[in-house]
């Protein structure tokens, strides 16, 4: 069997590829920032409607920002740890070309 080394890959695209993901991860990060506050928006927001009826749209809100928080802070979560691997991969590869 014949093993095919890695193509080298240009210090620029690598570069340009870390920044990519790096304005990702920052965006991931000011989604978490904002679930967190609009779950804490909603538990305060399900105290103060207490016992009483909620309209559609209400009920919607609470349901969203409290009952699917977990899920989709874990899919946040995932996507942070995959992008930090990445990068640091990514400085990696610049290291290597750098040494």
């Amino acid at each position: 069997m014949i093993i095919q080394q890695p193509e080298q890959i240009d210090t620029e695209t690598l570069r340009d590829i870390a920044a990519d993901m790096r304005g990702e991860l920052d965006r991931v990060e000011e989604q978490m920032a904002e679930l967190t506050t609009e779950h804490k928006r909603a538990v305060a927001l399900k105290q103060i409607f207490g016992v009483d009826p909620l309209t559609r749209d209400r009920f919607n809100h609470l349901h969203a920002n409290i009952d699917q928080f977990p899920g989709k802070m874990a899919e946040l979560r995932e996507e942070e740890r995959l992008l930090t691997r990445w990068l640091d991969r990514c400085r990696d590869l610049l290291e290597a070309k750098a040494a």
